[in-house]
């Protein structure tokens, strides 16, 4: 398409500035042609990759001199050859003059100069997708990767609850195993997705939290607000359930007295933000490094990934209370 577009033009020009007496000009003019693309297809991909790319400089520019310089003459001979044929529309470049090779091969030049513009932004592009394909799957990985590390760690917690009641021979034993077949359903086959209902991601968290509540008993009182319309919400799968699961593990481990572990989930629709908010005892010995261990350092990293500058994650600890205050855009 290039090449038609080329001819087309340079047809298109000589009609204007010349007077064609016979179409058998256009044919001749063709013959122009071959040389032309040789000339751009030997720069693109003999003269470029081994000369220029390999730093050859001199051996470069001297090369593509003397090929213009060839083409040149070769253009001013058949300028002459089709003039002395009686084409007299071709007598305009016919002595071999330094002007007359000086013309052609700024042509020339211009056409080589054109065509390895577009052939560098062309590579650019293509490299520039290449590039962005590599980031979307190293993204992609390590998305699964964070996600895949919540898993061991949960089934993990859920598994000694279990524990703890079959050593027991309790009632509620047969009531663990059917929650947790649903959780590890909802993570193994419905968290693949990039984005799963925020009902479901709800439903999940209480499932987590009635097997933690069989687990603690009286001692633990569990309150889980929620406000808006959660039904068209979707949300990144799994996010949420990070900040419950710290919640349980570091608010319950030193405690043995009563605890209270609260929940507040708030959709703004109006606004386009989800609020979630945990708030749970603190551990009673501070722990090196960010508030709430390495899983709120991968959710941290996990939100950094999905959402970039647009959410909003506040840590606090006092000496009694750890709160995590998560802000998400909606879309």
């Amino acid at each position: 398409m290039f090449w038609l577009f080329y001819f087309s033009t340079a047809a298109l020009i000589v009609l204007n500035v010349r007077q064609i007496q016979h179409w058998t000009y256009f044919l001749k003019l063709l013959t122009f042609l071959p040389p032309d693309m040789l000339q751009v297809y030997l720069n693109l991909y003999v003269l470029i990759p081994h000369l220029l790319f390999r730093r050859k400089y001199l051996l470069y520019f001297s090369t593509l001199l003397a090929a213009i310089l060839m083409q040149s003459a070769l253009f001013i001979w058949l300028h002459r050859y089709y003039t002395l044929s009686g084409e007299t529309a071709f007598a305009y470049a016919t002595d071999f003059t330094p002007g007359n090779f000086a013309i052609r091969s700024l042509n020339i030049l211009s056409l080589v100069g054109l065509t390895t513009g577009i052939k560098f932004l062309k590579d650019w592009i293509l490299k520039e997708q290449q590039w962005r394909e590599r980031e979307r799957q190293h993204i992609e990985t390590e998305l699964n990767f964070l996600k895949s590390q919540i898993h061991p760690h949960f089934f993990f917690n859920t598994l000694n609850n279990l524990y703890s009641l079959t050593t027991r021979k309790s009632d509620q034993a047969p009531e663990v195993v059917l929650k947790l077949s649903d959780l590890m359903s909802y993570m193994l086959y419905e968290s693949a997705a990039p984005t799963v209902p925020l009902d479901k991601e709800i439903t999940t968290l209480e499932n987590y939290m009635a097997l933690e509540q069989l687990r603690y008993g009286r001692r633990l009182t569990l309150c889980f607000e929620k406000k808006g319309d959660t039904r068209p919400v979707r949300i990144p799968p799994l996010l949420l359930l990070a900040f419950v699961e710290n919640g349980f593990k570091h608010g319950l481990k030193d405690h043995m007295g009563p605890v209270r572990i609260d929940l507040s989930l708030d959709v703004d629709a109006q606004q386009q933000w989800l609020r979630f908010e945990v708030c749970n005892p603190a551990a009673t010995v501070q722990e090196a490094g960010e508030p709430g261990g390495i899983g709120l350092k991968n959710v941290r990293r996990r939100l950094d990934i999905l959402y970039g500058m647009r959410y909003t994650l506040h840590l606090e600890r006092t000496p009694d209370i750890f709160k995590a205050h998560l802000k998400i855009p909606l879309s």
